[in-house]
C-alpha cells in the first residue's frame, strides 16, 4: 500500500464565477447591449500524482481517476505541475480506492522503462481539477440569445458565437432592426429604407447599383437580372414592368422579338382551350417573358396584341393597333370579348 496520501488542487485554475467571466468577457463586442453568465457549474474531478522511489531518483506518474495515465500535454494545460496542499479534502478518499492507483501507477514506470521495485515507497496524492459548463447570455434591447461553453477551468477560451442566420462565427454582436442579434459583420444598411439588415436579406440592384432589402428588389421578367421596383420602366407594348436596359423606343425585347406560331404549337393549343375567343384570328406571332406569353395577330386590316400568364393562362391585357401601326391601343376589360369577337 502507499506509504501516504496527500491533498491538493492546482495554482491557477479559476475557481469562481468572478475569475471565469474575467476571462471570457473582454473577447465580446456587443453593440448597445451587454452580457453575463446565465448559469456556471464547477465540478471537481478527480486526478492523482503518484510519486514511485525516493529522491532524487522518484518517479512522477499522473493519472485520472479510472487509474489511466494522463496525457504530458494535458497535465501542463490543467496545471497539475505545480500543485497547491489541501488541508482539507475536497472528497475523503478512503484506502481501498489507493490499491488500483498504486499499481497503475508502478505498471505505467515499467511501460516507461523505469522498474522500480514493488517495496520502494508510493506517495500519492489526490487533486482536483475543476470543469466548468455555462452559458454566456448576450442582450440587445429586449432580445437575448445565449453561447454555451463547456471545458476545463484551467483551458476554458472565450468560445465563438456562431450566428443561427448566417453560420458566421464572431466574437461582435449586433442586433438587426428587426431584433434578431447576429454577427455584427453581416449586418448592413438598405440603401433605400435605412433599416439595418442581414446582408444575405439584400439584392443588389442591376441599374443603380444600390443595394436593397428584397421586397424593393424585381427579377426583370426579360433578362432575370434584379432591379429596383422604382427603377422598372413599363413596356409600351405588353405593359410589363422590365429593366430599362431591356427597352428600345418603348418596347422590349421579348416585343421585339415575335416569331411566327402555328395553331398546333403545344403553347397555342393550351391558349386556346382557356380563351377559345381567340382562335378567330390567325397569322399568329409569339415570345415569351418569365412570366407571360406575348402573342401578336395580324389581319388585313388591324392587328391584335394579347399577353397571357404562363401559369394560370389568364389574359392579363388585350391592346390593338392598324395593320401597319407601332402603337398599340389597350383594350379595357369590359370590351375585350367584344373585340375579340370582331
Amino acid at each position: 500500500m502507499t506509504d501516504q496520501l496527500a491533498y491538493a488542487v492546482p495554482d491557477d485554475q479559476p475557481d469562481s464565477v468572478h475569475r471565469l467571466a474575467r476571462r471570457l468577457f473582454p473577447a465580446y463586442s456587443v453593440e448597445n447591449g451587454g452580457l453575463h453568465l446565465a448559469g456556471c457549474s464547477f465540478e471537481d474531478r478527480l486526478f492523482w500524482l503518484a510519486e514511485v522511489g525516493s529522491p532524487p531518483e522518484t518517479v512522477k506518474v499522473y493519472l485520472d481517476g479510472d487509474g489511466k495515465q494522463v496525457d504530458e500535454k494535458l497535465v501542463e494545460q490543467l496545471g497539475m505541475l505545480h500543485l497547491s496542499e489541501l488541508e482539507k479534502p475536497l472528497e475523503l478518499i478512503q484506502p481501498d480506492r489507493m490499491a488500483p492507483i498504486e499499481l497503475a501507477a508502478r505498471l505505467a514506470c515499467a511501460e516507461a522503462g523505469s522498474e522500480p521495485a514493488p517495496s520502494l515507497p508510493v506517495v500519492l496524492t489526490a487533486l482536483w481539477c475543476k470543469f466548468v459548463e455555462g452559458k454566456i447570455r448576450f442582450e440587445i434591447g429586449e432580445n437575448t440569445v445565449d453561447l454555451s461553453f463547456s471545458d476545463w477551468a484551467a483551458t476554458l477560451e472565450p468560445p465563438p458565437f456562431v450566428c443561427p442566420y448566417t453560420g458566421e462565427e464572431t466574437f461582435k454582436l449586433a442586433a438587426t432592426d428587426d431584433g434578431r442579434i447576429v454577427a455584427a459583420e453581416k449586418i448592413e444598411t438598405c440603401q433605400e429604407t435605412g433599416a439595418r439588415v442581414l446582408a444575405d436579406d439584400l439584392e443588389t440592384c442591376t441599374i443603380s447599383g444600390r443595394r436593397a432589402v428584397k421586397e424593393l428588389v424585381e427579377a426583370c421578367p426579360v433578362s432575370g437580372e434584379s432591379v429596383l421596383t422604382s427603377n422598372l420602366v413599363a413596356c409600351d407594348s405588353c405593359g410589363e414592368e422590365v429593366s430599362p436596359s431591356y427597352l428600345q423606343r418603348g418596347q422590349c425585347s421579348a416585343c421585339r422579338k415575335l416569331a411566327a406560331m402555328g395553331k398546333d404549337d403545344p403553347r397555342m393549343v393550351r391558349i386556346l382551350h382557356e380563351h377559345p375567343l381567340l382562335d378567330r384570328w390567325n397569322r399568329w406571332r409569339v415570345s415569351e417573358t418569365a412570366a407571360v406569353y406575348v402573342l401578336v395577330a395580324s389581319g388585313w386590316f388591324r392587328q391584335l396584341l394579347a399577353v397571357i400568364d404562363k401559369d394560370s393562362l389568364e389574359l392579363k391585357r388585350v391592346a390593338t393597333a392598324n395593320r401597319l401601326s407601332t402603337t398599340w391601343n389597350v383594350v379595357e376589360p369590359s370590351q375585350r370579348e367584344h373585340v375579340l369577337r370582331q
